[in-house]
């Protein structure tokens, strides 16, 4: 499928109710403090029906919060509660595995696509320790265990690069991509059972959250569906141990995670309940940052997911909807380390798409590994 959006809904003004609070955040950056996200209902949009009647002003609340925003927090996405904090407690229990054990799982052992077979391994799948991970030139102070959609043995973007077809120059560059197979630590087999799980569930939740971002674009509501009906998804389980007040700046160490914006397609954040004053988000482009913090929200007794759009939808939709920048700072002590699983919803391996206006076309999975192996050279 070729990504193209002609039409566009005609821009409204969204009434943040951010409220400015004077004092400085980690590294000097201002922060509000009011859970200001826009708060989104897709209950709704569960159903593939394109005759049935769908809430405008849902609707129109999402387009708001995209244009204007690049995050909002979503309910009525499908989800349980337990299933959410069961990911986030087993994710836990991994990191608490002896560091030894975890580094026979670590993505350094795949860095040379030589060692990548078609039994085990993959391209940056598997964990890394605290600082392997870079962000403007400083290292991250986070843990992350990579996890990326496992094609079947005999799925054809697969069996497109079994060993007789190597010498077919003519196929798409994403081989590493699509034979890598996810690194299960075999010490926690309710791991894998439990990320399985929570896949299923994301990818529905990711199906229903497109169909309403397709009509706020004023398109079919199922206008992406064969984008993602074999999504690649990516998850990047993480823990962020807390850091004592005076420890926070480094010249070697940045944040818990630096700032950046997501270079997919749609993000939800699964984050624990005490995790407080760490995901923020950029309010503006200005040299001086302002940011807002996007804590966890329970409403009516469901547990909403953090969602952000990502840079192809903001090229795509020609910037109309924002891929906004965000970090996360390290919680301070005595707090205990943070926990989050985020879900990266994105596109199937060979739908073909253009990320910015001089760059010729490409497969999502010839972008997808282009990222990859330049976090990994940064990294290095």
């Amino acid at each position: 499928m070729h990504i193209k959006i002609n039409n566009y809904r005609k821009k409204k003004t969204l009434h943040r109710r951010y409220r400015h609070v004077s004092g400085l955040a980690q590294s000097e950056l201002v922060l509000h403090n009011n859970p200001v996200l826009p708060l989104i209902d897709f209950s709704a949009f569960v159903s593939k029906d394109e005759t049935n009647h769908y809430p405008r002003n849902i609707i129109e609340k999402l387009a708001n919060a995209c244009e204007h925003v690049g995050f909002f927090y979503a309910i009525g996405h499908g989800i349980s509660n337990e299933l959410l904090l069961r990911t986030l407690s087993v994710t836990r229990q991994l990191f608490d595995l002896d560091l030894k054990i975890k580094n026979q799982y670590a993505s350094r052992l795949f860095v040379n696509s030589s060692n990548i077979n078609y039994q085990s391994g993959g391209l940056s799948r598997g964990y890394q320790s605290i600082g392997e991970n870079v962000t403007n030139s400083r290292r991250d102070r986070h843990e992350g265990f990579d996890l990326y959609r496992e094609l079947d043995s005999n799925h054809p973007l697969r069996l497109q690069f079994n060993e007789k077809n190597l010498t077919n120059k003519t196929l798409p560059d994403y081989r590493e991509m699509a034979i890598g197979w996810n690194l299960w630590p075999k010490e926690l087999p309710l791991f894998k059972e439990t990320i399985t799980e929570y896949t299923t569930a994301m990818l529905q939740a990711g199906a229903r959250v497109m169909r309403a971002i397709a009509l706020s674009l004023n398109l079919p509501l199922n206008y992406f569906e064969s984008t993602f009906n074999d999504s690649f998804w990516v998850i990047r389980c993480i823990r962020y141990p807390p850091v004592s007040q005076n420890k926070i700046q480094s010249p070697e160490y940045g944040e818990g995670c630096g700032e950046h914006s997501d270079y997919g397609w749609l993000t939800f954040v699964n984050q624990d309940l005490d995790s407080h004053n760490c995901l923020h988000v950029r309010t503006n482009d200005r040299s001086k940052a302002t940011y807002i913090s996007a804590d966890p929200i329970v409403v009516e007794e469901q547990i909403a997911l953090t969602c952000n759009i990502g840079d192809i939808i903001a090229f795509i939709t020609k910037n109309k909807y924002r891929s906004t920048r965000h970090c996360v700072v390290s919680p301070v002590k005595p707090a205990r380390s943070r926990i989050s699983t985020p879900f990266f919803f994105e596109p199937n391996l060979d739908v073909k798409l253009r990320i910015n206006e001089t760059s010729p076309e490409c497969y999502y999975g010839e972008y997808l590994i282009n990222k990859i192996c330049i976090l990994n050279y940064l990294s290095n």
